[in-house]
């Protein structure tokens, strides 16, 4: 299935990559006068550093082995101009090798260049560029390099400043030459009916084309590599028992390597790479939103799952298109088919919606919801620093990003291991910003269905359940203390999380009393303001017959729900009070308590996601 739908986006792609070539960095060009009249031009293309380097579509294909066979035209510096290499001196400055050793590899690499270029150049007598590239072979003595070139370096020859391997003549002999070296070992039968399309013709014995572009993949990455016994099928190696035709496997291969060298079809996710297309290559699949989800898009993507009825009749004319998506590993220079998914478009946007819906966040302050990309939850997973005031990007938990882009192609569940490791990083750091609080209720809605109720982005205000109502009790105490204490730096959050969460009864009971004090100052300036937070405080402890000993894991998601839940509440009548100030009204007791300078900064500490 997958082979079949990489070779159906090959054959609908209006700039489709030649049989057996790839986009490649080049870093010199030798460009050749047609005329005769004027030395070969050197053109250093190396970029400046931080500048990406400069791609062309060139030969390509697998090689390995002690004899490793040349490309077409282009290749590196060891094949073209038989450079040795370069080495370091006693004072760090690099030369080319001068090894016996090297130099004779060298030799051997650009002969085996030279027979097959004079190869290509002989079967086209009347072509200009080949009568040029012969002479220059012809007169081309190695020994001289420029400054700075490498053996590994790829050079590109031209003729009058137009790449020779672009010409129709290089691009259909060089396909014929590798499908003749990939369909098997002569002599054998190679005939038979390929897998992907039904057809009777050449087989491969391997893929001719490996994958590029994967995180810590090398140099010949295959999709298909049976070479070892215990991997055989049916005594068969290779590609016997898992029958592609030349035509089929080329495409394939070629389609995987464009779409993974194209930023708006791939995706990387730590280690794994997400590959997605479409049967018809026009269609918008709108997947990008989940590595940078604008808020209008996303919005529609929601707003669609309450209005499922919505623009009907277009949904059905989508219904023909399909949505592939691939997630690839390496492991050992073979790739691994971690996901494959593949359903219609409207099912797309629809678990789109769904996964927007069960993490959007609300942003009290400005009275807006928030959405979040797949990497951003998945950073939130993270060890938080709070001396850089950072996330350390490298505790990201194994694959987690991958995963949660599985959770929202498939609309499945998160890894059943995100919510108890995101507890505990909260318990063990203290910080609670929105990314993680997404990510609580991403783990929290799709996992269970007992607290639907409580799993939304805003405040429950009758809720009777304990963590939640904890959590909403944290949020007033921490309230009641910046409201008396406005630039203290370390709040009872910062010092008490860690216990509360777990066992409730005890810090809690201690932390009310401990809020007498601070009541009675805020009373001095403002006392209908204390009176107010008192009663909240008061009406939220009596929602408990009792304050619970200690809390289940559940429960203590809840508890970070309703603390995030109070303060976002918190926030938007703080705003809504400072309005009211603004414009010259008078404060209720209520308005008094929440309209609060520091309420913005407050707000802000919520986003910091660095």
């Amino acid at each position: 299935m997958l082979l079949h739908s990489l070779v159906q986006h090959a054959d609908g792609r209006e700039d489709a990559v030649p049989d057996y070539y790839q986009r490649r960095p080049v870093m010199w060009q030798i460009d050749l006068s047609s005329s005769g009249d004027s030395e070969p031009l050197i053109i250093d293309l190396r970029p400046a550093k931080g500048d990406k380097p400069r791609q062309v579509t060139a030969p390509y294909t697998g090689r390995s082995g002690t004899t490793p066979p040349p490309f077409l035209i282009t290749d590196s510096a060891l094949y073209v101009l038989a450079h040795p290499g370069l080495v370091k001196q006693p004072d760090e400055e690099k030369v080319p090798s001068t090894s016996p050793k090297d130099i004779t590899k060298a030799r051997q690499r650009h002969a085996a260049y030279r027979a097959m270029v004079t190869s290509w150049c002989n079967e086209h007598p009347d072509l200009p560029q080949a009568r040029t590239l012969a002479e220059w072979l012809d007169s081309y003595t190695p020994g001289h390099w420029p400054e700075g070139m490498d053996q590994a370096h790829l050079v590109a020859i031209s003729v009058d400043g137009a790449w020779i391997h672009d010409l129709p003549q290089a691009q259909d002999w060089w396909a014929q030459k590798v499908k003749s070296a990939k369909s098997g070992t002569a002599g054998k039968s190679q005939e038979g009916i390929c897998l992907v399309c039904g057809e009777t013709g050449s087989l491969l014995s391997t893929l001719p084309v490996p994958v590029k572009g994967l995180p810590n993949s090398g140099m010949n990455t295959q999709l298909i590599c049976l070479n070892q016994p215990a991997h055989y099928r049916a005594g068969v190696k290779q590609l016997g028992a898992t029958p592609v035709c030349v035509t089929c496997g080329t495409k394939a291969t070629t389609a995987l390597n464009t779409l993974l060298a194209d930023p708006e079809h791939r995706t990387f996710a730590g280690d794994s790479a997400i590959v997605w297309w479409t049967r018809n290559p026009a269609t918008e699949t709108d997947m990008w939103t989940l590595d940078n989800p604008d808020p209008t898009e996303v919005a529609q993507l929601v707003d669609g799952l309450s209005h499922p009825h919505k623009g009907r009749d277009a949904r059905a004319a989508l219904d023909e298109d399909a949505f592939h998506a691939v997630t690839l590993r390496v492991n050992t220079n073979r790739v691994i088919v971690a996901d494959w998914i593949n359903i219609p478009v409207p099912d797309l946007k629809q678990r789109l919606g769904s996964w927007f819906a069960d993490q959007q966040t609300w942003d009290g302050w400005n009275d807006t919801y928030l959405y979040w990309s797949v990497w951003r939850l998945a950073l939130a997973a993270a060890r938080w620093d709070k001396r850089k005031n950072k996330y350390i990007d490298t505790t990201v938990p194994v694959h987690l990003q991958a995963d949660l882009a599985k959770a929202a192609l498939h609309g499945t569940p998160p890894p059943a291991h995100l919510l108890p490791v995101l507890m505990q990083r909260i318990r063990a750091d203290h910080h609670i910003d929105r990314p993680r609080i997404a990510l609580l209720r991403l783990a929290m809605t799709r996992t269970t269905t007992r607290h639907k109720e409580l799993c939304v982005p805003q405040l429950n205000t009758t809720s009777t359940e304990p963590g939640y109502v904890c959590g909403r009790i944290m949020a007033m105490l921490e309230a009641i203390q910046r409201k008396a204490m406005p630039k203290v730096n370390t709040t009872i959050t910062d010092k008490y999380l860690t216990t509360v969460v777990v066992s409730p009864r005890a810090a809690l009971t201690r932390l009310r009393i401990g809020a007498r004090p601070h009541l009675r100052t805020i009373a001095r300036t403002s006392e209908p303001a204390a009176k107010a937070m008192e009663n909240r405080m008061r009406d939220a402890f009596d929602l408990l017959d009792a304050l619970p000993a200690h809390l289940n894991a559940e429960q203590q998601a809840l508890f970070i729900l309703g603390y995030e839940h109070q303060r976002a509440h918190s926030a938007r009548a703080a705003a809504e009070a400072i309005k009211a100030r603004e414009a010259g009204k008078e404060l209720s007791g209520e308005q008094a308590a929440d309209a609060l300078p520091e309420a913005a900064e407050d707000a802000s500490v919520m986003d910091s996601t660095v």
